[in-house]
């Protein structure tokens, strides 16, 4: 059984303050930048708190829950 990541805050991946954020590839970027959509290749969740990372995810169904409700890092 894992045990579930949580960040300096105490915070998990499904607290308010944790932000997920999708990360694309070099293309991705430029036709996001064209108002086209692309597919994410990992979603990072991130504290808002305290902006330490608690988990990278690169599963394709991960991917597809946070595709259009995340912000873009880079």
């Amino acid at each position: 059984m894992d045990k579930e990541k949580n960040c300096k805050c105490g915070h998990s991946k499904e607290n308010p303050m944790v932000m997920a954020k999708t990360r694309y590839t070099k293309g991705g970027y430029f036709w996001l930048s064209l108002g086209y959509s692309a597919k994410p290749i990992e979603v990072v969740f991130q504290c808002q708190e305290c902006e330490e990372i608690i988990d990278v995810t690169t599963d394709e169904i991960e991917i597809e829950k946070y595709r259009f409700n995340s912000d873009i890092i880079q």
